[in-house]
């Protein structure tokens, strides 16, 4: 007579689901700046390889992993400008300035959209601009 070993496992079950919310906070959590990501996975019971590949297949499936990482830049003429003395005085924004050249920066988004500023622009305030519309799904 052979003897077989059979073994009873009790308690919970180890593996849990997450939802695709639950990963998101997870990995947002896990990944700030100045966060360690084996920290996070050992409070909460998981592998930290866990959390990596959650943010690489997050990576993967994000409204912006379709965009090309560099654009062609076309560098343009700027057409001929009415003199801001012959405009009304309504349309003068104190943020644009009168004298001199104004810079503008025009971007072409995927779906066709443009995005133009004109003027002194802060680079925050651009980069923040550019980043809604990007995560908000308007340049996919």
């Amino acid at each position: 007579m052979a003897y077989q070993r059979v073994e009873i496992l009790t308690g919970s079950e180890r593996r849990r689901n997450y939802t695709p919310a639950e990963k998101v906070r997870i990995v947002e959590e896990a990944f700030r700046p100045g966060v360690i990501v084996k920290d996070v996975a050992r409070r909460l019971g998981i592998h930290e390889s866990l959390l990596y590949r959650w943010r690489r297949l997050m990576k993967a499936t994000s409204p912006t992993s379709g965009l090309p990482a560099f654009v062609a830049v076309m560098v343009a003429p700027e057409p001929d400008r009415v003199e801001p003395s012959v405009l009304p005085s309504t349309t003068t924004s104190p943020a644009i300035p009168t004298a001199g050249a104004v810079a503008v920066v025009e971007v072409m988004l995927p779906d066709g959209a443009r995005v133009r500023l004109e003027g002194a622009v802060d680079p925050a305030l651009a980069a923040a601009v550019l980043g809604a519309l990007a995560t908000s799904g308007r340049a996919s």
